[in-house]
């Protein structure tokens, strides 16, 4: 077994997921292609927990609702989809019986159940299979609704979950597999709640999902110019937890948000909504940014100007903070250079696809 600080986020999962089956027989794991392994993530298991792992047709709807019941009669399960967008097939599962059923019943009848659905990006995903979609989810009470970046993320997801009255969904972004740890472990997940990567001053960035990796990037570079930058993982988009968000703007009296797909109905407009209704006082007009466009086209040229990137993200920070010009543009250079070592199409040198 790896140290945890030096294992990738796909293979924390693995572990976890081993974890989860080895711990009871009434434990199952449900996904559509189980022996391919799921990017990794299970690869092997169903080989290893060859009564308690189940491939599962494409039929969505019926699938979660599977789920949903069996984890209700104490057969807790986690079930994956290969995208997120495959879920939207089984929305009326989610909405109608998913935490209604617990409440309909007093409370008598949690189904603690997980949901692995990966946010997909590159390699011609296009707009079919590379939205987020967590405002739809997040919108239907009492369901949890997490984004993991770094292996304690997930790690804290899987220990968790199986002690929840309701279902929870775990948005994993493809390009978060490959994550490490940060070196701080003071710095993870302690509850449903977002929590800070990296301690500032001078202004707080909130993020979500692999956007925070990019924050975090930023937030090193403009290091160079004195700004120390807050970055929050938002981690938990549901249930909404603002007080750790409060506490760094009152700090810092700058804001950042950004979304991973699109601003409209987001993440940054309940945040944005909380700072007004809690009179949370800024110097500035607070900023929040997202993808450039509505969808992400399917070349790998056209979809490198449709991703934000830590140039963006960058700028952003040197115009609130009233940099200097010949400041801005060094800093950004650099943010730009950072961003070119990157294939736009591909999550990681390691990543072979399929998918």
């Amino acid at each position: 077994m790896k140290d945890k600080l030096s294992m990738k986020h796909g293979e924390l999962i693995r572990e976890q997921t081993y974890e989860f089956l080895n711990k009871s027989p009434n434990h199952i794991l449900l996904c559509e292609g189980i022996d391919d392994g799921f990017y990794g993530t299970i690869a092997e298991l169903s080989t290893h927990f060859s009564s308690q792992c189940y491939e599962l047709p494409c039929s969505e709807n019926a699938s979660v609702g599977l789920a949903i019941s069996a984890s209700a009669y104490e057969v807790t399960t986690i079930l994956c989809f290969q995208r997120v967008e495959f879920a939207l097939l089984a929305l009326e599962q989610f909405i109608n019986n998913a935490a209604k059923n617990n409440f309909l019943a007093g409370g008598r009848r949690p189904n603690p159940c997980l949901f692995r659905f990966v946010i997909g990006r590159g390699w011609g995903q296009g707009p079919s299979h590379s939205q987020s979609l967590e405002t739809i989810f997040a919108q239907i009470p009492n369901i949890n609704v997490l984004m993991p970046v770094f292996p304690r993320d997930s790690e804290f997801i899987f220990k968790n979950f199986v002690n929840l009255t309701a279902p929870t969904i775990s948005l994993e972004h493809r390009w978060t597999h490959f994550s490490r740890d940060l070196q701080d472990i003071n710095l993870r997940p302690h509850s449903l709640s977002p929590y800070v990567v990296k301690e500032g001053l001078d202004i707080t960035i909130v993020a979500t999902s692999y956007n925070t990796c990019i924050a975090l990037k930023a937030a090193h570079i403009l290091e160079d110019a004195d700004v120390s930058v807050e970055v929050i993982n938002m981690f938990c988009i549901a249930p909404f937890e603002f007080s750790i968000i409060r506490d760094s703007i009152i700090k810092t009296q700058h804001l950042i948000v950004i979304d991973l797909d699109h601003s409209l109905y987001s993440i940054s407009s309940e945040v944005l909504a909380r700072v007004i209704l809690d009179g949370v006082d800024l110097k500035l007009p607070p900023v929040r940014m997202a993808n450039h466009g509505d969808y992400s086209p399917s070349s790998a040229t056209l979809a490198s100007e449709y991703y934000l990137n830590c140039s963006d993200v960058v700028q952003a920070v040197t115009r609130m903070m009233h940099c200097s010009p010949i400041e801005s543009i060094r800093l950004v250079d650099e943010a730009d250079a950072f961003d070119k070592k990157f294939q736009s199409d591909v999550p990681n040198q390691d990543f072979h696809g399929p998918f």
